[in-house]
């Protein structure tokens, strides 16, 4: 439990508008051929404002997201792992950006489908880090109100299928214990057989979200944020995470970084 806390420290001590969605449909890679999926245009300069990493932008934050991305791909693949929850202990640690750059980053090197699912389901920020506002949310499949291929969108120019969030819902953890989440995941096999699926989740110190959707999934990434996270909280998060396979850490927003910006990531593994 204390090998988070060590990681950060040891970190610090070495280092002192509205995108339009295109009204045609594209097969599912490597899923059913009748499954067709929105493409959606994205401008680059809101991408850019809100930190989202779309192609070569901001190099130096691309290249350290591909190291992640690596470290991680090359753990769940080694243990057969096809589905990876992304979380923190508290809110504001940059966990949604880090699973929407984490999965686009995927999703330009590997051979499977890579799959994003907002599932922050009290506060949603997928869709807005994207600049979209979908007809149907993840809100809308919970309710009964949409399955998930009408939530589904790819991005262009990328291999990524996203399932955004939409509006709020304040009894999130009760329909995420309900049958409609095992559904999801059985939809999202049948539709993609080789797939990678990230989950973006809320914080595991405010909600019990995370517990509750625990057996749906393989392994976890636990964001920690240098001038934020707390050691008492960090202590707190990896007490819930004890007993589930957390790949490791990602810290964000390094001061201390030896290329200074506001992108550095450091991953370590295995606490």
């Amino acid at each position: 439990m204390k090998k988070i806390v060590k990681a950060v420290e040891k970190r610090k001590q070495e280092f002192g508008g509205l995108g339009g969605v295109v009204g045609y449909g594209v097969p599912a890679r490597g899923g059913q051929t009748d499954l067709e999926i929105n493409r959606v245009s994205l401008q680059e300069d809101v991408l850019r404002k809100n930190k989202v990493l779309f192609g070569d932008q901001m190099e130096s934050a691309t290249m350290a997201y591909n190291m992640l991305r690596t470290q991680v791909y090359k753990k769940m693949t080694s243990n057969g792992w096809t589905s990876l929850a992304v979380t923190s202990a508290n809110k504001g640690e940059g966990k949604s950006l880090t699973a929407l750059n984490l999965a686009l980053s995927l999703s330009r090197s590997v051979q499977q489908t890579v799959v994003l699912v907002d599932l922050d389901l009290r506060r949603p920020s997928i869709q807005k880090k994207l600049n979209v506002s979908p007809t149907y949310g993840m809100s809308d499949y919970f309710r009964g109100d949409a399955p998930p291929s009408s939530v589904m969108f790819k991005p262009e120019q990328s291999n990524l299928v996203v399932l955004p969030g939409r509006e709020s819902l304040d009894n999130a953890s009760e329909l995420l214990a309900s049958p409609r989440t095992a559904q999801l995941f059985s939809e999202l096999k049948k539709y993609f057989p080789s797939r990678i699926v990230v989950l973006d989740l809320p914080p595991i110190l405010l909600v019990d979200d995370v517990m509750v959707i625990a057996d749906y999934v393989d392994c976890s990434l636990l964001v920690v944020s240098e001038g934020n996270s707390k050691k008492e909280e960090l202590h707190q998060a990896s007490e819930l995470l004890e007993g589930t396979n957390v790949l490791g850490t990602v810290l964000n927003n390094s001061r201390s970084s030896v290329s200074g910006g506001s992108y550095d990531y450091y991953y370590g593994s295995d606490y």
